[in-house]
């Protein structure tokens, strides 16, 4: 049992050692071919080799530190160190070991932040825009004893690592947040997503700062570099931070392709340097508003459900009362009344006594109508027995619509599971104080209530063909501030025209998230 339990420990450490050792050597490789690429387009640019290293090769080998364990920057720096001494035997590349010391020196602030490159907020963008700005002092901290090549290895290490290495981030956020699957008959016979509408707008924006770096007329060269913003903004609006970076990368190329900086290379360094920093605090400010957005929508919703909390609560306590007044008054009034009927039968021959029980009899059927009222505006009852289309029924019969003189017409298509009781209550409520108000204000003919559900909304129309309400009255009064506040503590819109006569339109969400 030992020795086969050894034999496995041994199989497992051997597989992991060969996974391992693979993925070392492909990503020396790939590290390799890819900064090697970097480092040619860059010769174009600078046209001396070892300055060419400081540009995207090092933003190249920046942004995978950053992002990367620690167990691959040695893979790295020792693909760099290896190509940069191959170059050195090939073409020439001058100034070796200042290569090597920044190199080494910038390992400090890559170390300091790479604890937090898991994040994905605000602050880790601006914390990689800071690492990679001491970083790039640092590569060029060696070339201060080489004059003016001092001043150009802080501009080639700035414009590199602010161009290549956020949209490393880009491409890392990518490929860990993302759940990959083997590939199998399941996977294979599916379609691919290529999302053409995003490419399709990746593309049209490319080629529109393409055509602005090679289209604009002499007279309006001037404002090219203000036309680099706008693909930022527009991706940055659109994708958040991941659609500004890339549109520094997308302006990056259209710079490079456009051929109107050959006279010129410290400007298009310049301009490079000035895209990629927009792209990054831009992508850092969008990013923060994201955040901000999504952290006040939480608060909203928590506020929302603690309102609808408040109601349900409220509720419970107006049932609760209603039900002891009901009980405890409603036995006390017939006490009353079985006394005062008693007193009557008595004092038969005595007409005062007599009268005086009947005047007491009266009282209390006007203390018990009056409690009546009372709780029915406490805590409608029809709600307790019937549905809340039978319990709006039920209200326009009670208020005597007909004998008032008003056509009333109802049209009620809302699914009553789909509802909370603090819904039910709302609605019921507003019905009852719409009603009431045009009863006894609007001196209406004819009144309309529909509901219905329209896109995971709930609405209600309480209409009239009245006079309306008086003038700065449908902002407060008549009982509509408590109206607002309920369906606004649910998360709605109340709204009250006056055109023709009234109309009351409630908007809910049927499931406030």
């Amino acid at each position: 049992m030992t020795l086969n339990w050894r034999i496995a420990c041994l199989t497992v450490g051997n597989e992991h050692f060969f996974s391992r050792f693979i993925t070392v050597v492909a990503c020396f490789f790939i590290f390799s071919a890819a900064w090697f690429c970097l480092w040619s387009i860059s010769l174009h640019l600078v046209e001396r080799p070892e300055l060419a290293a400081l540009l995207f090769p090092f933003g190249l080998r920046l942004g995978l530190m950053l992002q990367c364990p620690r167990g691959y920057w040695p893979v790295l720096l020792g693909a760099e160190w290896l190509l940069v001494y191959w170059l050195a035997q090939e073409v020439a590349l001058t100034h070796l070991p200042l290569l090597m010391i920044g190199s080494v020196l910038t390992l400090l602030p890559v170390a300091l932040t790479s604890r937090y490159r898991h994040q994905r907020d605000w602050r880790t963008l601006l914390l990689q825009g800071a690492a990679l700005t001491a970083a790039a002092l640092l590569q060029s901290l060696p070339w201060l004893g080489q004059g003016e090549a001092a001043w150009n290895a802080l501009l080639l290490t700035l414009t590199g690592g602010l161009t290549l290495a956020p949209i490393c981030l880009v491409f890392w956020h990518y490929l860990t947040s993302t759940t990959w699957l083997p590939l199998g008959p399941s996977l294979v016979s599916q379609p691919v997503n290529w999302r053409g509408r995003h490419l399709i707008w990746y593309l049209l924006l490319f080629i529109v700062s393409l055509w602005l770096q090679l289209g604009l007329p002499a007279e309006l060269s001037r404002f090219t570099p203000f036309c680099l913003a706008l693909p930022i903004i527009a991706l940055a609006w659109h994708y958040g931070w991941q659609g500004a970076l890339i549109a520094t990368l997308m302006n990056a190329i259209a710079l490079i392709a456009s051929q109107t900086w050959h006279d010129h290379p410290v400007d298009l360094l310049l301009s490079l340097l000035a895209q990629s920093l927009t792209g990054l605090l831009l992508g850092a400010g969008i990013q923060r508003l994201r955040e901000l957005n999504q952290s006040l929508q939480k608060e909203l919703a928590r506020n929302h459900r603690l309102a609808e909390r408040l109601l349900e609560t409220e509720e419970s306590v107006r049932r609760d009362v209603a039900r002891e007044l009901h009980d405890d008054i409603g036995q006390t009034i017939t006490a009353i009344r079985t006394q005062a009927g008693i007193v009557q039968r008595l004092a038969a021959d005595n007409g005062g006594v007599k009268q005086s029980g009947q005047l007491i009899e009266q009282l209390s059927l006007g203390v018990y109508d009056a409690v009546r009222r009372l709780l029915g505006r406490l805590r409608p009852r029809q709600l307790d027995d019937l549905t809340l289309a039978q319990a709006i029924r039920s209200l326009l019969r009670e208020m005597e619509l007909e004998s008032r003189g008003i056509v009333s017409h109802l049209d009620w298509r809302i699914d009553e599971t789909a509802l909370s009781e603090s819904q039910r209550v709302t609605l019921f409520r507003v019905c009852q104080e719409g009603l009431n108000n045009i009863v006894k204000h609007a001196n209406a003919s004819a009144v309309t209530l529909q509901g219905w559900q329209q896109d995971e909304r709930l609405m209600l129309v309480i209409e009239d063909d009245g006079s309306g309400l008086p003038p700065g009255s449908h902002q407060q009064g008549f009982g509509l501030t408590g109206m607002r506040e309920r369906v606004s503590a649910l998360g709605g819109t109340l709204t009250i025209s006056c055109t023709h006569g009234t109309r009351v339109s409630v908007s809910l969400p049927q499931r406030y998230v």
